[in-house]
């Protein structure tokens, strides 16, 4: 039998077919990485100019906001300055009501003082003598609450009733009218004013003059005495004027 041989064809190693393939994947790789470059050039760059763009917005709107807040702080030391001022007339104008109220006695007070009392005589009637004499009348209230103002006093009242620029003092039959209130012996008198009070009242004309001839002819009961604390209460009543306006200043 003829042996026929047979045509082989070269055989390539294994290693050979990988060294290929790797080279082709790597030559891929290089070609794709070259050719994506500049697109990844391009998304970056706009990437980085958003962010750049916000970052500027930030900042404005940040330095916006400063602004604002630099404004406000402003109107605070403002605000509060001029609370400051508010406060300041408000005290002072409080300050020159609570003076006023006390002038007009619509405050109560207290300090020292002198109390004086002074009621009806109790001597037997003379046969032929008045009866009047003998009893305190409303004069004789007039005259000592004079002679105390004149002697330094800051404050009057009679048997509790606060005396004030509109105060009266009527003889209404056996009784007295004081502001609005009936009062009968005997009268109480408290007085808040300097030292030596009494002794100034002891001298002026309107209590010399009247009362204390009446005290020692007729036997009025009168006492009087220096004390250190007095308390007065406020004036209760009306202080309203019906037809008196201030006058208006001259142009």
């Amino acid at each position: 039998m003829t042996e026929r041989r047979r045509a082989r064809l070269p055989l390539r190693p294994q290693w050979a077919v990988s060294i290929a393939g790797a080279l082709a994947v790597i030559g891929f790789v290089g070609y794709a990485q070259w050719n994506g470059s500049p697109e990844r050039v391009q998304f970056t760059t706009s990437v980085q100019q958003v962010l750049a763009a916000q970052v500027v917005e930030l900042e404005q709107e940040q330095e916006d906001l400063r602004g604002q807040i630099a404004a406000a702080e402003t109107e605070v030391l403002e605000f509060q300055a001029a609370s400051t001022t508010s406060s300041s007339a408000l005290a002072d104008l409080n300050r020159r009501l609570e003076a006023a109220r006390l002038a007009a006695g619509l405050t109560a007070l207290r300090g020292p003082g002198a109390v004086i009392e002074i009621s009806d005589s109790n001597r037997v009637v003379p046969e032929g003598e008045n009866p009047v004499n003998f009893i305190v009348l409303v004069d004789d209230l007039r005259d000592i609450a004079s002679a105390l103002w004149a002697s330094g006093a800051e404050a009057l009242s009679i048997n509790g009733e606060r005396l004030v620029t509109t105060s009266s003092i009527y003889g209404v039959g056996a009784s007295v009218l004081v502001n609005t209130a009936f009062l009968s012996p005997p009268f109480r008198i408290e007085a808040i004013g300097p030292e030596g009070l009494l002794d100034r009242f002891r001298a002026n004309p309107a209590f010399v003059g009247r009362v204390g001839q009446r005290i020692e002819v007729f036997g009025l009961e009168f006492a009087m005495e220096t004390v250190d604390q007095l308390e007065l209460a406020a004036f209760v009543g009306n202080t309203r004027f019906r037809w008196a306006v201030p006058s208006e200043e001259a142009p």
